[in-house]
């Protein structure tokens, strides 16, 4: 499964910070055989990341946001 480089450095990060090094292949994959994630309730998005949504904000910040502009627009 592939995952953003963000949520593969967070798990390695737990893996290596209680000695499950086992878990490393050399090609630097991580095997998860037999080992489930849950998710903790004190850490809801990675640091720097905030959630938003899209139904809070206008149009124009949204499009803004994700830059959605129109290129015909001067």
């Amino acid at each position: 499964m592939r995952v953003s480089q963000a949520t593969f450095s967070e798990i390695a990060a737990e893996f290596r910070k209680h000695d499950y090094g086992h878990v490393f292949l050399r090609d630097g994959r991580i095997d998860m055989s037999g080992i489930a994630l849950e998710a903790d309730p004190d850490r809801t998005l990675p640091p720097n990341v905030v959630e938003i949504d899209a139904n809070d904000i206008s149009r124009d910040a949204f499009r803004k946001i994700y830059g959605l502009g129109n290129d015909n627009e001067t």
